[in-house]
């Protein structure tokens, strides 16, 4: 293959929801889609120049962030978020041919997925121990090699790749469960285009109103915050990374006064990236 042969990273292996998003980023364009054996491998192989891009879960409709990935873009890596996707993800309950859904012992997935499929389970599957594996497609893997009465979650590619019967088709709870991707290099964009997001994390100090003013830096510019969330800085209780996207592109004037303002008032700031959500 031509050393000059473009390749992104996702979550792996085949079969995983982290590949649809991968395959559905390059929408035909010519390209190489590489398997990774977990976030950190997806953007470490980013960092070192061994992928051009990589593609990541970021947040889930129905159980919030994927906080993995929030925290090695802010505390280990520096590379930017160069676009966003948003793909429904609708999960099936696939099995050994054969096996019924009376009979299976235990059900394997990656843990955001249980957690969206917890209501189901506990309706249809009360008996049934859950396991965590690091992929959706892992978890098919490990049913399809099992002579067990195992069951899996995920999505219908994976049963299609190892050879799994669908049991039951979209067991999320939410109907409308979707994922958002943030697709990964080391450069920015010059220019995203029309429709821009911005997404930033900084720790504040520890004072009286201290996110208030913060939040008025955007607020005083128009500028709408469509995420705000906090997570722990790993430092000591009480000490949080704040999260924010907002509308508009780092090139603005609006938002480099905002930014400024923000970079004032905070004891850390890192943007972490101008990007446009592809269709």
């Amino acid at each position: 293959m031509s050393e000059s042969t473009y390749r992104i990273g996702y979550l792996g292996p085949r079969g995983t929801f982290s590949e649809r998003a991968a395959r559905l980023f390059l929408d035909g364009r010519e390209g190489e889609r590489s398997a990774c054996d977990s976030l950190e491998e997806v953007l470490g192989k980013v960092a070192a120049g061994d992928l051009d891009e990589g593609i990541v879960p970021v947040e889930n409709s129905s159980e919030g962030a994927v906080g993995a990935t929030l925290d090695l873009l802010a505390l280990h890596y520096d590379l930017v978020v160069r676009g966003e996707l948003v793909l429904p993800v609708p999960h099936c309950l696939m099995a050994r041919p054969g096996v019924r859904m009376a009979q299976v012992e235990r059900v394997l997935s990656h843990p955001q997925v249980l957690a969206q499929c917890r209501k189901y389970l506990q309706q249809k599957l009360s008996r049934a121990l859950s396991v965590e594996c690091p992929s959706t497609a892992a978890a098919a893997a490990r049913v399809a090699d099992c002579n067990n009465p195992w069951a899996a979650l995920g999505p219908a590619d994976a049963a299609d790749n190892y050879g799994l019967a669908v049991l039951d088709l979209d067991v999320n709870d939410c109907p409308e469960n979707s994922t958002r991707f943030w697709v990964i290099g080391r450069e920015p964009l010059a220019s995203p285009g029309a429709g821009a997001k911005t997404s930033i994390v900084f720790s504040i100090k520890d004072r009286s109103g201290a996110l208030y003013h913060i939040l008025g830096e955007f607020a005083r510019r128009g500028l709408n915050l469509t995420r705000i969330e906090s997570r722990p800085a790993k430092k000591k209780l009480g000490d949080y990374l704040f999260f924010i996207d907002f509308m508009g592109h780092t090139s603005l004037p609006q938002v480099q006064d905002a930014l400024a303002g923000v970079g004032f008032r905070t004891l850390f700031l890192k943007v972490l990236g101008s990007y446009t959500c592809l269709p």
